[in-house]
């Protein structure tokens, strides 16, 4: 299947050394890149150790969190990390829960969408001035954003390129917004396989008609959950965490609610505000584990794969997440790789 789609996977956490050779790992089995993303650290450090350790794999934030640093300051890490990797490098820009946003990094989050677009203007502002070795930046003035560039002397140095932005999604509006003003569509994690093609992909595409663009030049790489058993019933158990976890985000509700699950939702933010997470399992009917993961046998997992494959440029392929023991998560990439490389 690897020879058909692009494969990449999430860079563990660990010392120097460790994520080196987790990314050597990843270069000797065949993947395509490796992904770091932020909450308990943002990703730079992480894909600047696997970018010296390895020579083709590419490298992806996944995702840089928008909104919890200033739009120069994630250009020129772009930028850094580029350089340092000889240009390897992906910049996944999300949005993440305004919850995480505001609480944990005391920034605001409001409003995500045009917000994120002067972002990503922004980048493409600094990112062109470097790739053309001009003299200065010229000033953005927008509604979120007033930046001035008076008195900076740019020393990028030469060999810049136009770094690509992949903008992850779970709605449709920043599904629009991707195919607007980026060059990718990152997919969410707890996206449903009905969900990418009634709503994600139309709205990506619109986004692009809307810009003037083909769809086609858009880079949709998408991030599945896949739990595998012989038992159906085992595989749906293991997937209930990611689904406890997603839906006890209160803004992800709309989203459960368009796949008949919004009181499933309710109760998950009630519950999560008093109980911890592997208290909320039973709370997760198997229906809803089945519909926002890939749950079967390897074969069918496997069919699934590629009946998606059709559509997207990459894939990053994780069993859950959430409440699954280390042994037992190391079993299931295992059986995951299987399918991606060995079948």
């Amino acid at each position: 299947m690897a020879e058909q789609l692009s494969c990449w996977a999430p860079l563990p956490k660990g010392t120097a050394s460790q994520v080196a050779e987790a990314a050597k790992r990843l270069e000797a089995r065949g993947y395509a890149g490796a992904i770091a993303n932020q909450v308990y650290s943002p990703p730079w450090s992480a894909l600047a150790i696997s970018g010296a350790a390895t020579t083709t794999l590419g490298l992806e934030a996944g995702i840089a969190m928008a909104f919890v640093r200033s739009p120069f300051e994630t250009a020129c890490a772009a930028l850094e990390l580029d350089r340092l990797s000889g240009g390897r490098f992906v910049l996944g820009l999300g949005t993440a829960p305004g919850q995480w946003t505001e609480d944990y990094f005391g920034q605001p989050f409001s409003p995500p969408i045009d917000r994120l677009r002067e972002i990503i203007e922004i980048i493409r502002l600094v990112n062109d001035a470097a790739v053309s070795g001009a003299p200065g930046i010229d000033a953005f003035d927008g509604e979120h954003y007033r930046l001035s560039f008076d008195g900076l002397v740019p020393t990028f140095g030469p060999g810049v390129r136009r770094v690509p932005v992949w903008v992850a999604s779970l709605r449709e509006k920043l599904c629009e917004l991707a195919g607007e003003a980026a060059d990718g569509l990152i997919g969410h994690p707890i996206w449903s396989t009905a969900w990418m093609f009634d709503h994600a992909l139309p709205a990506m595409e619109r986004g692009a008609r809307r810009a003037g663009r083909s769809p086609d030049e858009l880079h949709l790489q998408l991030w599945l959950t896949v739990s595998i058993d012989d038992d159906p019933t085992i595989a749906a158990r293991r997937a209930r965490g990611n689904v406890a976890f997603y839906g006890g985000i209160p803004t992800y509700r709309s989203y459960f609610d368009a796949h008949g699950f919004g009181g499933l939702s309710d109760t998950l933010v009630e519950a999560r505000q008093s109980q911890p997470l592997e208290q909320c399992l039973d709370l997760v009917p198997l229906e809803a584990a089945r519909t926002f993961a890939v749950c079967g046998t390897s074969d069918e997992v496997g069919q699934e794969l590629e009946r998606l494959a059709g559509r997207a440029a990459s894939v990053c392929v994780k069993p859950p997440t959430w409440c699954v023991e280390p042994d037992e998560a190391a079993g299931q990439h295992d059986l995951i790789e299987h399918v991606l490389f060995d079948s």
